[in-house]
């Protein structure tokens, strides 16, 4: 095996392990941010019946508009690199 190949090899290795840790990274930050927001949402539910239902009632609606938001942003920045992608390609085509 050359020179050449040897490092090409290694390079892939080392881009898979990176794209690999990136995908664990971002599975178990939405672990974390689905864990948190359902904790104050049972937490709101928990202040309604304990007789504060203005407290309860905001951090139910507050958590559910962050994961909304979080949810479309999200979407709205999938879009943008899809468009980005396709423009890249169609500009690869034309060359």
């Amino acid at each position: 095996m050359a020179m050449a190949e040897r490092q090409s090899a290694h390079r892939e290795f080392l881009e898979a392990q990176v794209v690999a840790g990136n995908v664990a990274s971002q599975a178990r930050g939405s672990h974390y941010a689905f864990i948190i927001c359902l904790v104050t949402i049972v937490g709101g539910f928990v202040l309604i019946g304990m007789g504060k239902n203005i407290l309860g009632i905001s951090a139910v609606i507050g958590s559910l508009a962050t994961l909304a938001s979080v949810f479309l942003i999200a979407r709205r920045v999938q879009q943008k690199e899809r468009v980005e992608k396709q423009d890249a390609l169609t500009l690869r085509k034309t060359r």
